[in-house]
């Protein structure tokens, strides 16, 4: 049973990955819906990630079928990629500094099924991604075994992740993290990249993974900077500038590049 499965959903999938000519149609009001586009496998894990830490699969009392996704204002260039791609809806949420993306055609969620079936991993979208899947009649995947090359990191990291610097007895200490409320679905970092997990009781309680030394961070920040699309994910591109500076100890107020630290700290928090 389970290969007769998973054989019919890379059926499916397959079917996303064949070049067609792209067309479009408005549905409803201001969702669009895209039909016969390339997705490619990175971005269909990506997606499947930043569903699982952001986004939410739905299927109302009548039975119809949708997708959200909340990210925070900085990040609407995020939504517009995947309207770009699969269609939907993208609207600023009224009393909160934040945007939503909404996909709720029945064309459009069989598609989107179709991209990120196999790659779900979070605990409770899984479930949801079973109720859905029930209602449009289509087989679920199970999910794949993830690698160090899985841009489902990525689309998780741009969820529920963060890199930044502490200072700590005067030295500066970079550290990647990504937290959420089950310690399984963020295990999967530790189990592929190392790093630690640690359960903080704050804010009701979360499981946090994160790495701390220069040769992990190093490993996986070329992956990162390549497949996150999140704006704090920009940082991932100063790593590299960041140890060369800290090499020289430009940090130190006395350093002969003190201002070339306090320049990166400037692009840094931009």
């Amino acid at each position: 049973m389970v290969s007769e499965t998973q054989s019919a959903g890379n059926q499916r999938r397959s079917h996303f990955f064949i070049q067609k000519k792209t067309r479009s149609s408005l549905v409803g009001t201001s969702e669009t819906t895209r039909t016969g586009t390339i997705y490619s496998q990175n971005f269909c894990q990506w997606l499947a990630g930043l569903i699982d830490g952001d986004g939410c699969l739905l299927v109302s009392k009548q039975g119809y079928t949708s997708l959200e996704i909340t990210v925070g204002l900085e990040d609407l260039p995020l939504l517009r990629l995947i309207q770009n791609k699969i269609g939907g809806s993208v609207k600023i949420r009224s009393g909160a500094k934040a945007w939503r993306y909404r996909l709720h055609n029945k064309e459009g969620m069989k598609i989107l099924i179709g991209c990120i079936n196999g790659y779900i991993q979070h605990s409770s979208r899984l479930a949801q991604l079973h109720r859905v899947c029930q209602q449009l009649n289509i087989s679920v995947v199970d999910p794949t075994i993830m690698t160090s090359s899985s841009a489902w990191f990525s689309g998780f990291f741009d969820a529920d992740g963060t890199i930044g610097i502490s200072i700590k007895n005067s030295y500066p200490q970079l550290s990647v993290r990504v937290a959420n409320k089950l310690f399984q679905d963020v295990e999967w970092y530790k189990k592929v990249f190392g790093g630690n997990t640690y359960f903080d009781s704050s804010q009701n309680g979360y499981y946090h993974w994160s790495i701390q030394s220069k040769e992990d961070i190093l490993k996986l920040h070329k992956f990162f900077a390549k497949h996150c699309r999140s704006h704090k994910s920009q940082r991932f591109f100063l790593v590299e500038e960041y140890y060369s500076l800290v090499s020289l100890q430009a940090y130190k107020p006395d350093s002969h590049y003190h201002k070339a630290w306090q320049a990166f700290i400037k692009k840094w928090n931009k």
